[in-house]
């Protein structure tokens, strides 16, 4: 990941461990629903669970002021059904931030856009993160 503010909303989070659960775009914004795997300096981190690696939240990746949006390989892997019924897209392998350029790879194929902010929003606890000013 390159140096920059869009960075500090990301410390804690092994996102290469994490699961993403839904990917919407609309005019504007692109939000992915996500499993966050969270490293013990995360301010909601609590102690993984019996059988779990990692200290597990629900959040959404939110990109807002999106300009440019390019998605490839999405249909190259297909979605797999955990033992509970719901539905991942695999992981967030890579994340690469240079101003207001964003990429993802992983699973869910590649995602390059432009947008004017970051930030992430976890939902069990309320906790949003956006990088500073």
């Amino acid at each position: 990941m390159a140096a920059n503010a869009g960075v500090e909303v990301l410390k804690g989070l092994y996102l290469d461990d994490s699961y993403v659960l839904d990917i919407r775009a609309s005019r504007g914004l692109l939000a992915i629903t996500v499993e966050f795997a969270l490293a013990p300096e995360h301010t909601s981190y609590s102690p993984a669970l019996a059988g779990e690696q990692y200290c597990y939240r629900q959040g959404v990746l939110v990109f807002e002021g999106v300009t440019e949006l390019n998605w490839t390989g999405q249909l190259t892997s297909r979605p797999s059904q955990d033992p509970d019924g719901s539905i991942d897209y695999g992981n967030i392998d890579t994340l690469v931030i240079d101003g207001n350029h964003y990429t993802l790879e992983g699973d869910l194929g590649t995602i390059e856009l432009l947008a004017a902010s970051i930030r992430v929003a976890l939902v069990s606890d309320g906790t949003t993160r956006t990088p500073p000013q």
